[in-house]
């Protein structure tokens, strides 16, 4: 079983390669220093699976020094105003990403990159945006993590252009539910949920003050499932924000969710455990932390229903009633745009392998989903697919 050097280590070798030693608080030590007790003890990497945690970690590491700094240099940064964003939320593979991909295509919205959350250091700027040599870094430290091995490709597609969830913002901070999908980690975990989410919020605010700063659009589109069970806390650091929350039936995603996860947990280690993860509670447990709050915060009206057959049906009308909710001024020219980009986005999908999963796979059937879940079909009159 392969090993990781320790926390102070780590954080030691960023200082030397960087120069710098303000890391901008100390959120994320402990954090760190868990993740890594566990990679040593809990994960059983392979070789190859260390040394792409290594790689990635040292990154984050290094960029967190970096962007502290930036912090400094460009103190205009802290002024920044984060206005109005939009976030999409919902149970995974219900269809966040592709909704995600159609807010994203809009040329007013301003979705964060995979490249500039990778490597936000120095703040991306406008004339440089499609250019920057990050874009092809970026795309090389993903080759090497394994990001873009075949089976993962099919399941969650990525590439340096293409936006990507908040939860990869939040790997600066060392919190972020990545980590327990790529690894198996269960003190981290026990950590994570511990830690307050408002210090995960304000830790993303700070990014995205970082990235807009040389290259600012209307609003901010984002987009993770793991704000489900903390939406009082995104009002608290967001409180203008809006949410678009996907439905689609459990008994679809949950296998389809642990089929991602066994995916992500063999990139690192031969010895992936059989069965679903834990999902059914966890996302169970986040879908009503998600309806209490929408009845009882006062914050309801802020919300839009994206049922996952309506939106791949009629996508652009799926939208164009979220902004009318949301208060969102859609013209012709942008949804022009939109639409090409659903044509090449059908085409590609027309050429790219199936995604299949059952639900047998994965130790599940129906009656345990239902037995969970089945407050929250209700609720949301969401369809079954059985």
């Amino acid at each position: 079983m392969a090993v990781l050097p320790t926390a102070a280590t780590m954080m030691r070798e960023a200082e030397e390669a960087t120069g710098l030693s303000d890391w901008g608080g100390e959120i994320f030590r402990r954090p760190l220093e868990v993740l890594i007790s566990d990679l040593n003890t809990e994960a059983k990497l392979h070789y190859l699976g260390a040394q792409r945690a290594y790689r990635r970690l040292s990154d984050t590491l290094r960029q967190r020094l970096l962007v502290t700094a930036d912090r400094k240099r460009f103190p205009g940064i802290a002024d920044e105003q984060v206005i109005a964003p939009i976030f999409v939320a919902g149970l995974p593979r219900s269809g966040t990403t592709f909704f995600h991909n159609v807010l994203s295509a809009d040329p007013d919205n301003r979705s964060p990159a995979t490249w500039e959350i990778m490597y936000p250091s120095p703040p991306p700027e406008a004339a440089t945006y499609d250019t920057d040599p990050r874009i092809a870094q970026s795309q090389e430290a993903m080759q090497f993590e394994g990001f873009m091995e075949p089976q993962l490709q099919v399941v969650h597609p990525f590439e340096a252009r293409r936006p990507e969830e908040c939860n990869f913002l939040w790997e600066l901070s060392l919190l972020t539910v990545n980590y327990m999908a790529w690894w198996n980690v269960p003190n981290y975990v026990e950590l994570l949920y511990a830690t307050d989410p408002i210090l995960i919020y304000e830790e993303e605010k700070k990014h995205l003050q970082h990235l807009q700063h040389r290259h600012r659009k209307s609003r901010w589109v984002l987009k993770t499932p793991a704000h489900n069970p903390w939406l009082a806390q995104l009002f608290t650091v967001f409180p203008d924000a809006c949410i678009v929350q996907c439905h689609r039936d459990p008994a679809k995603i949950i296998a389809s969710l642990s089929k991602n996860l066994a995916i992500w947990r063999a990139i690192f280690s031969d010895e992936v455990a059989p069965g679903a993860f834990g999902q059914v509670e966890l996302q169970a447990k986040g879908l009503a932390q998600v309806t209490r709050f929408r009845n009882e915060s006062g914050h309801g009206h802020r919300f839009f229903d994206a049922h996952y057959h309506a939106v791949q049906a009629d996508p652009t009308g799926e939208l164009k009633r979220a902004y009318q909710q949301f208060g969102v001024e859609f013209t012709p020219a942008r949804e022009a745009q939109i639409r090409a980009w659903l044509e090449a986005d059908r085409e590609g999908h027309a050429k790219g392998p199936r995604h299949t999963y059952s639900l047998e796979d994965y130790q599940l059937d129906y009656a345990a989903i239902d037995r969970a879940m089945g407050e929250y079909i209700k609720t949301y009159a969401v369809q079954l697919e059985r």
